[in-house]
């Protein structure tokens, strides 16, 4: 039995440790091994069907801790960041991720994995209770849910875990290979886990319809496309479960009835559950810093690892979001960037910065000059004292993203996303609804807005400008930030990966892989 599957027969104390996660986000490690509490209820009080929405609540609030915890470390082992090397980042778990050299002893991803195991045992444990206890009467005069609705939230959650576990992580011995265990379950490849998730996305439908609920159905089927545009695209080794064309097909027909514009499916953080990205990758704290393309840029140990463009320059395969933005600084509208001090200070941003931080934002018209005084050397540069409220002594040492900040929602799948999905199954020869892959491009690009003289922020693509490699691109920057890149870089052959194949003999990994956490109580892996 696995460590998870203890902690949570504790259900009582669950709500405590929800409670306590957020003040703990930005360690890297914690105890978990305590003793049980005293005071503690039995399992059996929560076969109460008054306790539904109480189950149910303690779901949701887990998987928004599982969400950016897995999102962004899977941004760091892509090359959407890297470990950032000011004096403010300290944990080698990170330095790990970043190189694609993952011990099995890492604490970051082992945390991470604890904690999308135990979303995971939470959806699955809700429907246990259902279907085999007597106590849990959906039609008892006292219960808070409907059976509907309690089926709908085991399932529709028990498939976000299993499309997190077959999109992110992977065996243990083969750093090129997706997939997860349950439990104590052998080891389950990426596309029998899509399969998996694709069938309890089938019966969440169900309820959803029986609920009569417009918007969770299209919730349900835009994540459903997702997940089988992921499983139809990635180049498995393992046979079965949901891949190839067959899974691209029912994509496309996912996608037709998936959300519209202006919907969003979002995970909710508060003070009591803080966006991972804040205190990971953003103004919190920065062990994960914005790639900017760089050598000069890279921690020792990691620049080993990455793949070199242009050795005179030090220019990496991994393209820059900073020169990005500086070349089309209307890009801020889709990437937000946190200016990072010498120190590990936030001196100003782009995006989404904490309350106290607002009155120092820069605006568009000043990133040029904040970028210019700005060189990938790895060393600190003085900032123009000539932006916002910038003084001599103020330096600046890298980039941040400034998308997210403790308290920001964070979507789970988008419209924005959606039209896209559509988009690239239109591009790949697939019927995703009545909107040509142009026609749902350009209304992405549309919802950044205009500028004050009332011209789109970001132009219209031209028919002949719109291809696989463009819709990559779109993807790269729509989706700044929510864990889509590394997905990408494996499965879209117009992106490069920006890693080394080895080094030092290794393999360097494209999922994160199992740790000794996870695979050392499993007598079947």
């Amino acid at each position: 039995m696995s460590s998870y599957t203890t902690l949570l027969k504790r259900p009582l104390a669950l709500g405590i440790l929800l409670v306590f996660a957020g003040t703990f986000a930005a360690c890297d490690s914690f105890v978990s091994n305590v003793d049980q509490p005293k005071d503690a209820a039995g399992d059996e009080q929560f076969n109460d069907p008054a306790e539904a929405e109480y189950l149910i609540t303690g779901i949701r609030a887990q998987w928004a801790d599982s969400h950016s915890g897995v999102t962004d470390l899977a941004d760091g082992l892509s090359d959407e960041f890297r470990f950032g090397i000011n004096s403010n980042a300290t944990f080698p778990t990170f330095e790990q991720i970043d190189a694609g050299i993952i011990r099995d002893d890492n604490n970051s991803v082992t945390n991470a994995l604890a904690d999308l195991q135990e979303y995971r045992y939470l959806a699955d444990d809700l429907l246990r209770r259902l279907e085999e206890s007597n106590g849990f009467d959906p039609d008892a005069p006292a219960a808070s849910a409907s059976e509907a609705e309690i089926r709908y939230a085991a399932n529709v959650h028990g498939a976000n875990a299993r499309y997190y576990l077959a999109t992110y992580f992977g065996h243990p011995d083969d750093p090129r290979r997706g997939g997860a265990t349950i439990d104590t379950s052998a080891f389950i490849p990426s596309p029998e886990l899509y399969q998996r998730a694709e069938d309890k996305y089938a019966n969440a439908l169900e309820q959803a319809e029986a609920m009569g609920g417009g918007l969770l159905q299209r919730r349900v089927q835009s994540v459903r496309a997702r997940n089988a545009l992921y499983a139809g695209t990635h180049d498995f080794e393992a046979t079965g479960g949901l891949q190839g064309p067959e899974a691209l097909q029912a994509a496309a027909e996912y996608a037709r009835e998936g959300l519209q514009e202006g919907e969003s499916w979002d995970v909710a953080y508060d003070l009591n559950t803080v966006n991972d990205y804040h205190n990971q990758a953003g103004a919190g704290r920065l062990q994960l810093a914005v790639q900017d393309g760089n050598k000069a840029q890279l921690a020792g140990g990691v620049s080993e690892s990455y793949r070199v463009a242009d050795e005179s320059t030090g220019e990496l395969v991994a393209r820059s979001h900073v020169e990005t933005v500086a070349n089309n600084p209307q890009e801020l509208s889709r990437i937000p960037l946190t200016i990072i001090g010498s120190r590990g200070a936030t001196r100003g941003g782009f995006g989404a910065l904490p309350p106290n931080l607002t009155g120092i934002s820069i605006d568009e018209d000043e990133f040029s000059t904040v970028a210019d005084a700005w060189q990938a050397n790895g060393e600190a540069d003085a900032l123009p004292t000539s932006v916002a409220d910038f003084e001599d002594g103020d330096t600046i040492i890298e980039w941040g993203q400034g998308k997210w900040e403790e308290r920001t929602d964070m979507p789970f799948i988008s419209w924005q996303e959606l039209f896209l999905i559509r988009a690239e199954l239109e591009l790949r020869g697939y019927d995703a609804g009545s909107e040509s892959a142009l026609d749902l491009v350009n209304t992405v690009r549309a919802s950044y807005g205009e500028d004050d003289e009332g011209n789109p922020i970001l132009e219209r693509l031209s028919a002949s400008e719109l291809d696989l490699e463009r819709l990559a691109v779109e993807r790269d920057r729509t989706l700044f930030a929510t864990g889509s890149r590394l997905p990408d870089q494996r499965r879209m052959k117009a992106v490069e990966w920006h890693l080394k194949d080895q080094v030092n003999g290794q393999k360097t990994a494209q999922w994160l892989q199992l740790t000794q956490d996870e695979t050392g109580p499993n007598p079947n892996l």
